[in-house]
């Protein structure tokens, strides 16, 4: 009895930890890749090519002496605890590596999710096969039924490692430190199959050594300023990036809000000072005028607009609470009766909105990617249906700018709902060869294409009028909608 509950506490401890690393690998990564399709398809790659790969070589030790699984279980379990904590350590410096070396942005995402999360899993995988053999040996009468627990367990294992992780975890301790508390679960499988008459002093020494290695992971400085449900947040200084004194609100490694330092009022992000230019000129002081933003990240421009217009209502959609904590403890802007912030996502918000709006802005990322449920031809007929007569639909786009893909399937998708689409850059944020800011205006009613030029002059914005593959581009929808394939190179 005293066997089958110490291999059971492993099959379920050691599944719960492979399954803990899998979601901290995601997060660990959202700072460095972003958060997209293709960053978690890597992860979930490595963690069950490692566990594939940890099964075959478990089964081949399985079928050696029988005298050795013991010390087999022992040392696998030490080193998959070791290994689940080297990325607290080492995942930056893996990334400078891979970044590099590496040819091409999704090679790039691979070899950080491999290099980074491979062995762990690797090593848990090799555990399982050891264990369930032993139980197996232990009532061979009952072969079935063991094999049948264990792998049960196992499956219970994975569900409270996965819900644990992003439900509980990684709001509560963090990245850090949850793969410290993995390292010392494992330490605590490992110390069942010590020798019950004398724990051998390499032993010890691992033991201690891990446990000093977790304490310095929890006391090491936060991954992340703020680790919640949805993103990795952070504040940084932005003043070289911007030209000016500045800090800004980091989400997932992407900068989302840029605030000025010097007592300016400057808008760094393009897409932020170009609609902040163009509704100046579209609606005067007095004009009682509402807007939708979907994001809202450190709320610029929701600030500056109830400042601007005294009669101006602003409502946000702002899916992680945490974002918007952040930015008002930062003050990246002061909370008003007419900045109406609710946290839920924009699509289901304007689904439930029964309110009509001048403007509905598009700002909303998930890394460097738009999410997809939001540039598809069912969501463009919700937002025309939240908008005015003369309502504009703003959107946020960034893209290559040699060959925009992404771009010109938004633009052939927004010309089947709105009229009106027009497509707006500047002179400075236009990359040969890189990401671009591009802006883009739909509407139902005519768009003014005069050029739109900022105050001091600075930028000036100018509608293109010519998009290439536009035609040719394909219809993005709620059932396609591929935006990492059509942004990522």
């Amino acid at each position: 009895m005293e066997s089958d509950l110490r291999h059971a506490l492993t099959m379920l401890i050691v599944s719960a930890a492979a399954m803990t690393v899998e979601i901290v690998a995601a997060r660990m990564l959202a700072p460095l890749v972003g958060m997209t399709v293709h960053s978690w398809t890597a992860v979930i790659a490595v963690v069950l090519a490692g566990l594939s790969i940890g099964h075959w070589i478990g089964g081949r030790i399985a079928d050696g002496p029988a005298v050795m699984h013991r010390r087999w279980v022992f040392g696998l379990v030490v080193a998959t605890a070791v290994a689940s904590l080297a990325p607290v350590a080492l995942i930056r410096p893996i990334a400078d590596l891979v970044f590099a070396v590496a040819p091409g942005w999704m090679l790039s995402v691979i070899g950080l999710a491999g290099l980074g999360f491979f062995l762990p899993s690797l090593l848990a995988g090799t555990v399982t096969p050891i264990v369930t053999t032993m139980a197996v040996a232990e009532r061979p009468d009952h072969a079935g039924a063991v094999i049948g627990r264990m792998y049960a367990l196992g499956a219970a294992g994975a569900i409270l490692g996965t819900a644990g992780a992003g439900f509980v975890l990684l709001q509560w301790v963090g990245s850090n430190g949850s793969l410290a508390l993995v390292a010392v679960a494992e330490l605590a499988v490992a110390a069942l199959y010590a020798k019950r008459d004398r724990v051998s002093l390499a032993g010890a020494v691992v033991g201690l050594a891990l446990l000093a290695a977790a304490a310095a992971a929890v006391a090491a400085p936060a991954y992340c300023k703020v680790e919640s449900r949805y993103h990795c947040l952070g504040v940084v200084d932005t003043s070289s990036w911007a030209g000016f004194p500045s800090r800004g609100l980091l989400m997932d490694g992407w900068v989302q809000s840029i605030e000025p330092t010097d007592g300016s009022n400057r808008l760094a992000i393009d897409a932020h000072a170009f609609l902040d230019t163009w509704t100046a000129r579209r609606f005067p002081v007095d004009a009682h005028w509402s807007a939708f933003f979907i994001g809202g990240g450190g709320n610029s421009l929701p600030d500056r607009w109830v400042a601007r217009w005294p009669a101006v209502t602003t409502t946000v959609a702002e899916l992680d609470p945490a974002v918007t904590r952040l930015a008002e403890a930062e003050g990246f802007f002061a909370p008003s009766p007419r900045i109406h912030v609710r946290h839920a996502d924009a699509r289901t918000e304007l689904g439930r909105e029964h309110a009509r709006f001048d403007l509905i802005f598009a700002d909303a990322y998930s890394g460097h990617t738009m999410p997809a449920h939001l540039v598809g031809l069912e969501f463009h007929r919700l937002v025309a249906g939240r908008l005015t007569d003369r309502g504009v639909y703003a959107i946020n786009v960034h893209d290559w700018s040699d060959r925009p893909r992404f771009l010109a399937a938004l633009v052939r998708t927004l010309s089947a709902v709105f009229p009106e689409v027009t497509v707006w850059t500047s002179g400075r944020t236009i990359r040969p060869g890189r990401r671009s800011h591009f802006n883009v205006l739909a509407s139902r009613a005519p768009i003014a294409r005069d050029d739109v030029s900022e105050r001091s002059g600075d930028r000036v914005w100018r509608v293109l009028e010519r998009l290439p593959d536009t035609a040719y581009a394909p219809m993005l929808t709620d059932d396609y909608a591929p935006v990492d394939r059509l942004t990522i190179r």
